[in-house]
């Protein structure tokens, strides 16, 4: 016997309360979301096993190498120099840099690295602080250093 009832039986409030194969939620079926979903966590997988792989290994170390015996040695020459190249002596301040070049340009060259004491502020302290650093390239062999 059928039955009496006057709706049909694809009715709309039966068709929404029983999902279908083909029913989609957001615009994705049933296979599509889970096919998402495998690519997502694959994803995610394999970024986290490359961070592990770059972070975890271990980095070589540098290894630096440095030669004890040499060092640089800053030296000016006593007749030639500019009171910027005086001031990068131990001692040496602008005033007495700029003193060593007006002295220099008023009385003439120095004949010797002794003769630096002419200046007013070069003692036989700062002298001695300054010798290995001084040259002088114009002054006669017999009197130089």
């Amino acid at each position: 016997m059928l039955s009496s009832s006057k709706e049909p039986a694809n009715s709309p409030s039966d068709h929404d309360a029983s999902p279908t194969a083909n029913q989609t939620e957001l615009g994705l079926r049933k296979s599509d979301r889970r096919l998402l979903l495998t690519m997502c966590f694959c994803t995610v997988s394999l970024s986290g096993i490359i961070w592990i792989a770059k972070n975890t290994g271990r980095k070589p170390e540098v290894e630096i190498v440095r030669s004890a015996g040499q060092q640089t040695l800053y030296q000016i020459d006593i007749n030639s120099a500019t009171w910027v190249e005086w001031m990068q002596l131990e001692g040496i301040g602008e005033v007495t840099a700029r003193a060593i070049v007006d002295d220099r340009s008023a009385n003439g060259p120095f004949h010797s690295i002794d003769d630096v004491q002419r200046v007013r502020g070069i003692g036989d302290v700062t002298l001695d602080k300054m010798r290995p650093h001084l040259s002088c390239i114009q002054c006669s062999d017999d009197i130089d250093e």
